[in-house]
């Protein structure tokens, strides 16, 4: 089972298999024997992989996440403290709507080019890559033994690894693009799902500093209290998103910073909107 091996050598228990269709060889090989790998090895490498793959947040979805909820926290903060300074209460409530809505249309908007972008590359990259297999099957070879070569892999396993992956087009074509190119083919549906994710995150973190001013007469009560709010807001945002980032490897002080850190960007943006509308009056 040299596949085994080589994925064993390769992936470690962590990735699921990268070829689905590809049949094991009927005995173990030298290469496995070295390895210590054994059917029930396979079998509960198996079962970790679906487990770790059934996350129900796809990290990219979370990534949209904290794009649109870093500019909605920021730039509507900073544009409602700016329209406060002018001492309309309604004028900023209106402005802020009006940003809100332009803004989530715009960062949605660019999501959706974004990922559009990147699954058109993808598949141009992947038909490129069957035109040149089509035409040459040395260059295949040539550029699967390039890959395999970073893991010191013995020539025997590494010819045998590419004479399975020969047999199936697909599976040699998403080889070559996922470990020679380091693309990952993008989720289906994927350019509407960032839009969504973004424009909606983007128009929730913007909402919360004009919230205040829905409920205070006077438009100084309503930026004092959005203050307060969003500053509280930033900190719990820039350390809920360092413990999504790092996970379990960063420590309270390295949250804690990122939090400050988050709240100083957004103060320092709305001070400097403020500061400027009222320069210009």
């Amino acid at each position: 089972m040299v596949l085994v091996a080589l994925k064993k050598a390769i992936f470690g228990t962590e990735k699921q298999p990268l070829l689905r269709n590809t049949a094991s060889y009927a005995t173990m090989t030298d290469e496995e024997a070295r390895l210590g790998l054994t059917d029930d090895d396979t079998l509960s490498q198996g079962s970790g992989s679906s487990g770790s793959s059934s996350s129900w947040v796809s990290p990219r979805v979370v990534s949209d996440m904290i794009i649109g909820l870093s500019d909605g926290l920021t730039v509507p903060f900073a544009l409602t403290a700016g329209l406060s300074s002018l001492g309309d209460t309604k004028l900023v409530i209106t402005g802020g709507m009006a940003e809100l809505v332009a803004g989530a249309i715009s960062m949605g908007l660019g999501g959706y080019l974004a990922a559009k972008s990147e699954n058109d590359y993808y598949k141009s990259e992947c038909t490129k890559e069957r035109a040149v297999l089509k035409t040459e099957s040395s260059e295949g070879e040539s550029q699967i033994a390039d890959i395999l070569a970073q893991y010191n892999l013995s020539p025997e396993t590494t010819a045998s690894f590419t004479k399975d992956l020969q047999k199936n087009p697909t599976s040699m074509v998403d080889f070559i693009i996922r470990f020679g190119k380091g693309l990952e083919e993008p989720a289906e549906g994927r350019e509407f799902t960032s839009a969504m994710t973004i424009g909606l995150a983007y128009f929730f973190g913007g909402f919360i500093p004009l919230i205040p001013y829905f409920f205070t007469a006077h438009v100084d009560d309503g930026l004092m209290w959005s203050v307060i709010v969003m500053l509280i807001t930033l900190f719990i945002f820039g350390c809920t998103k360092t413990v999504i980032s790092l996970g379990s490897d960063c420590g309270r002080g390295c949250i804690t910073w990122n939090g400050i850190q988050m709240t100083l960007i957004g103060g320092l943006a709305a001070g400097a909107a403020w500061g400027l509308v009222k320069l210009i009056e």
